[in-house]
């Protein structure tokens, strides 16, 4: 088994998929390498933590994920093979919200 942790930031909203007895939230990673490349990382949550990154997490949101990781190879259109990595997360930290607008809220 292939343990990953990968710290990034999201490049677009996360996607759910209702499927017959579960949900799976998708989402692309995107990665700092330390010579400054960007690796992709694709990521799926499943059932109440789906819930939550629906909930709390959008594009550009920096998360740190924590899970099974697997390289998987496809063939692309121009006849040649890529490889893309996946990770199914089974923990994940959300980025820190500024309490701006509940401080607002709170009477004094």
């Amino acid at each position: 088994m292939l343990n990953i942790t990968a710290h990034g930031n999201l490049g677009k909203d996360p996607e759910l998929k209702e499927l017959p007895n579960s949900q799976v939230a998708s989402f692309s990673l995107a990665c700092r390498t330390s010579k400054g490349d960007t690796t992709w990382i694709d990521c799926q949550v499943w059932n109440k933590r789906a819930d939550t990154v629906m909930k709390y997490l959008q594009k550009g949101d920096k998360i740190t994920v924590c899970g099974n990781g697997k390289l998987r190879t496809f063939d692309k259109q121009d006849g040649s093979q890529g490889k893309s990595l996946e990770i199914n997360v089974f923990d994940f930290t959300l980025p820190a919200r500024k309490s701006n607008q509940m401080d607002a809220e709170v009477p004094f």
